[in-house]
């Protein structure tokens, strides 16, 4: 495939397929996770819109910051970020603690997205743009679904720590090729 000779492109699509398949493992089912932690429906909806407030508010003031600063340390620091909280989810205990983790995630996320799409926007092709864009919602649309797939099978047989943890290395792993094949 031509797009995966692209370098850049290539690195941005396999670290963001990795981190996607690790994410999918559990994401689809976080609503189940959270009421066992004690807390019901309306704790996993109001989890779920901290990350969305968090990364919308932050996203333009981070935008901002891509204006001066380069793409890779901001992805990089997005997958980092978003390992340690996969694994803080193994530690929660209540879901004020789940709060603060999601925080956490909508702000890793916050300096992720933007720091990605515009590197990865910056590397395509200006006449190929939309088979880049198409091409990269397929490869991490097919890693997400087959986590989603995976994911619900772990948590049955081993329960939300094995998914966690398998989201965090996923994600480190991810942040580990994008530092190494990113520059600068």
């Amino acid at each position: 495939m031509q797009i995966l000779q692209n370098k850049i492109v290539g690195t941005l699509l396999a670290a963001e397929s990795v981190w996607s398949f690790g994410a999918g493992l559990f994401f689809p089912i976080f609503a189940i996770y959270s009421t066992n932690l004690g807390g019901d429906i309306t704790d996993a909806g109001i989890a779920a819109a901290i990350f969305i407030f968090v990364t919308s508010a932050l996203e333009y003031p981070i935008g901002k910051l891509l204006d001066r600063y380069h793409e890779k340390f901001f992805i990089v620091g997005d997958y980092f970020l978003e390992a340690a909280v996969f694994i803080g989810y193994i530690f929660v205990e209540n879901t004020f603690q789940l709060f603060f983790l999601q925080v956490i995630l909508g702000f890793a996320n916050a300096i992720g997205d933007p720091a990605w799409e515009s590197l990865y926007d910056r590397s395509t092709p200006k006449k190929k743009s939309g088979s880049y864009w198409a091409n990269s919602h397929f490869f991490v649309g097919m890693f997400n679904a087959t986590g989603i797939l995976l994911g619900s099978f772990l948590v049955s047989a081993y329960g939300f720590s094995s998914v966690f943890l398998l989201g965090a290395i996923f994600s480190g792993c991810a942040g580990f090729l994008a530092l190494a094949y990113l520059r600068k």
